[in-house]
C-alpha cells in the first residue's frame, strides 16, 4: 500500500471521532451535554497554560500533533514542558504529523533521543489523557476558538481507533536514520516495492529471484524497522528515505544537534 493510501487509511479513522466532535460541539451549542468547553479566541497563552494544566493532571497521554504551524521556539517551548511531564513520571507516547511543517522543528524532534517522539500520519490533532479524558478542538463561539474534553465512552473508543490506525503508520523520530542504515540495497528495493503493493511474486519476477528469497526479505525488513506488516514496512521505508535524503542535503537534524550537545 503506497503512503498516499496509509494516509487515506487515518483519515477514514479519524471520521468516527470528527461525527462524535460534531455532535459534542452542537450539544454544546444547544445548552445539552457533557462536553467541557473553554473559549480562548486569540489568547495563546491562556490556550497553552489550560492544555497543559490538563496533561499535568494525568499519568498517561497520548497525542497526534501537526507541526504544520509550529515554530523551532514554539515547540523547544512544548518540549521542555514534556521533558517535565517524563521527568515526572508520565507515561506518554506522541505522535507528529510533519506534512507542511518546518524542518528546523522536524530535526528538532528526531534530535530528541530520549523523548517518546514519532513521526507518522495524524489526519485530526488529539490528546487522549488516561484512557478516560479526549481533548479536541471544540467549537468556534464569535469567531473566537476553543478546546473541549469528551469523557464520553463513544468518544474515547473512536479517539482509540483512531490512535491505533495512527500507530501504524508512524515511526520511532530518533530511529530514523539509524534503522533505514542497517537496510542492504537490495533489502530497499524491496521495501519501495511493499510501499508501491507489490506482492511476493511480482517483486521476484521483477528482481529475478526466488519468491523464498523475497519473502527471506520482507521478513528481514519487518525486523529491521520494528514493524509487524508489509504495509507498515513499505510506509516506514518511505518516510525515513525522505529523512535520509534531506540528511544527505545537509539539512537534517542541524538544529537539534547543537541542542542536544547542550543538554548533555
Amino acid at each position: 500500500m503506497s503512503h498516499a493510501a496509509s494516509r487515506q487509511v487515518v483519515l477514514d479513522a479519524s471520521l468516527r471521532l470528527q461525527v462524535v466532535r460534531a455532535r459534542s460541539c452542537d450539544e454544546w451549542f444547544a445548552g445539552h451535554g457533557t462536553a467541557e468547553v473553554e473559549v480562548f479566541g486569540d489568547d495563546s497563552e491562556a490556550l497553552r497554560d489550560w492544555l497543559q494544566d490538563q496533561c499535568r493532571r494525568s499519568e498517561e497521554l497520548v497525542a497526534v500533533t501537526s507541526t504544520r504551524c509550529q515554530t523551532l521556539q514554539g515547540f523547544r517551548q512544548s518540549h521542555a514542558f514534556n521533558q517535565k511531564l517524563i521527568d515526572g513520571g508520565q507515561r506518554m507516547t506522541s505522535y507528529f504529523d510533519i506534512s507542511g511543517g518546518a524542518d528546523q522543528v522536524t530535526d528538532f524532534i528526531i534530535g530528541a533521543e530520549d523523548m517518546p517522539y514519532h513521526l507518522a500520519d495524524g489526519a485530526l490533532q488529539v490528546k487522549l489523557l488516561d484512557r478516560e479524558r479526549v481533548v479536541v478542538e471544540g467549537p468556534v463561539v464569535n469567531s473566537r476558538r476553543s478546546l473541549m474534553v469528551l469523557r464520553c465512552l463513544e468518544a474515547v473508543n473512536a479517539t482509540g481507533q483512531y490512535l491505533r490506525a495512527v500507530r501504524e503508520t508512524a515511526v520511532r523520530a530518533s530511529e530514523f536514520r539509524e534503522r533505514i542504515g542497517e537496510l542492504t540495497a537490495r533489502q530497499r528495493v524491496i521495501a519501495k516495492e511493499l510501499e508501491c503493493g507489490r506482492t511476493d511474486e511480482e517483486i521476484a519476477e521483477q528482481l529475478g529471484v526466488s519468491v523464498r528469497t523475497v519473502r527471506y526479505e520482507v521478513a528481514r525488513l519487518l525486523e529491521v524497522l520494528d514493524v509487524t506488516t508489509r504495509f507498515a514496512a513499505g510506509v516506514r521505508y518511505a518516510r525515513m528515505q525522505a529523512v535520509e535524503d534531506r540528511a544527505v542535503a545537509g539539512t537534517c537534524n542541524r538544529f537539534a544537534a547543537s541542542d542536544a550537545s547542550r543538554r548533555r
